[in-house]
């Protein structure tokens, strides 16, 4: 019998340009990279169909920046699957090079949702970032996103940027929700490995500071339930309604297939990688029968329910209490220090205790 797959990660590599802070795979535009990547993608697509019991109820197009391909390109890679299918589709996209025409052929492929990587809309923020739009492109963008009907959009922004205080943080909040968002993406600023991000902070050119980082986050939460956001998971606030059901679906613990170049996937107990070469993933998705997996395991129910744990801690809905027998005294301990709350059968954390949700998911799991 196959796998049920209702939830769809599709990784497109390509960026006009590469931000100094992202870890993600990815690669400068290249006509011919991008013809093995549609073309491995059909591969992929084509094994996953024999492989799986394929719904697609939710698909998430993420990068790179899937809008970065031309709108040929584009228009190549969205008659690959019935992707449009879905209840719920998201694209990602940056404001600079997003206009009326990939707006438009979004639309009409089906798309559901754009997010868009604001990220910030200070200029100094932005150039620290290496983020190439500014204000009026990112207005642009999304004027052009609701003139073609697109019926969803998500800003992301990044806070914990240098001489970034409460003042500034809180002004960029405000003209984000101006621009009348349904969703709302806040992460804060994270090192990762191998990045130029890390090479700034080994060279003393710049060092994060976990308390303005702590007193961003509970003022994001404060202004953003003022304009009826609500946060329904520690990064992530959404109009009534507009939350973004594929993301619920993978911190609920549902399977994913992740497709294309360095995409994780989750099915049935196993978990696999792609390799992150788009050269080799084209080639070996080709030859078959599929990408060749630069990682695999076994998730056995132990690991399943840290993840489960982990996850659910970020969410509003929090845990069912009957998953987490045992630790009565940890949950006291929590409800006492102001971290966590119990309510009609669930733990769920505070504002304070969400700032510290890794270190309270190792104390439950």
């Amino acid at each position: 019998m196959k796998s049920p797959v209702e939830n769809l990660y599709v990784h497109v590599p390509f960026c006009t340009h590469l931000c100094p802070y992202c870890d993600f795979p990815k690669e400068r535009l290249a006509g011919n990279r991008m013809r093995e990547f549609l073309r491995g993608l059909q591969a992929e697509w084509a094994w996953a169909k024999e492989e799986f019991s394929l719904a697609p109820k939710r698909v998430f197009f993420g990068g790179g920046t899937p809008t970065a391909l031309s709108p040929s390109l584009l228009q190549e890679l969205f008659e690959i699957a019935p992707w449009g299918q879905a209840e719920e589709w998201t694209v990602e996209a940056n404001p600079d090079g997003f206009g009326a025409t990939k707006a438009s052929l979004l639309r009409e492929a089906g798309v559901t949702r754009l997010s868009l990587g604001v990220q910030a809309f200070r200029p100094a923020d932005l150039t620290w970032l290496g983020r190439r739009h500014n204000r009026a492109t990112i207005a642009s963008a999304v004027a052009d996103a609701r003139h073609a009907g697109i019926p969803q959009l998500n800003l992301d922004l990044i806070y914990g940027l240098p001489d970034q205080g409460p003042s500034e943080w809180q002004a960029t909040l405000e003209e984000a929700c101006a621009l009348r968002p349904d969703h709302i993406s806040a992460y804060v600023i994270t090192p990762e490995a191998g990045t130029e991000l890390i090479r700034r902070i080994e060279q003393g050119e710049w060092h994060p500071d976990p308390h303005i980082e702590s007193v961003l986050f509970l003022l994001t939460q404060r202004i953003l339930e003022s304009h009826q956001f609500t946060a329904y998971e520690i990064s992530n606030f959404a109009q009534p309604g507009k939350e973004c059901r594929h993301h619920q679906a993978i911190w609920s613990g549902e399977d994913y297939l992740g497709l294309g170049p360095g995409a994780v996937s989750t099915v049935a107990g196993r978990r696999w990688r792609n390799t992150r070469d788009t050269t080799q993933y084209a080639r070996s998705a080709e030859v078959g029968p599929h990408p060749t997996h630069e990682e695999e395991e076994i998730c056995g129910p132990q690991e399943r329910r840290a993840e489960r744990i982990l996850l659910g801690l970020r969410t509003s809905e929090g845990l069912a209490e009957e998953t987490l027998q045992g630790q009565e005294a940890c949950l006291s301990e929590l409800v006492a220090k102001g971290w966590g709350r119990r309510w009609q059968g669930k733990f769920l954390l505070t504002p304070r205790g969400r700032l510290r949700a890794d270190a309270v998911a190792a104390m439950l799991i």
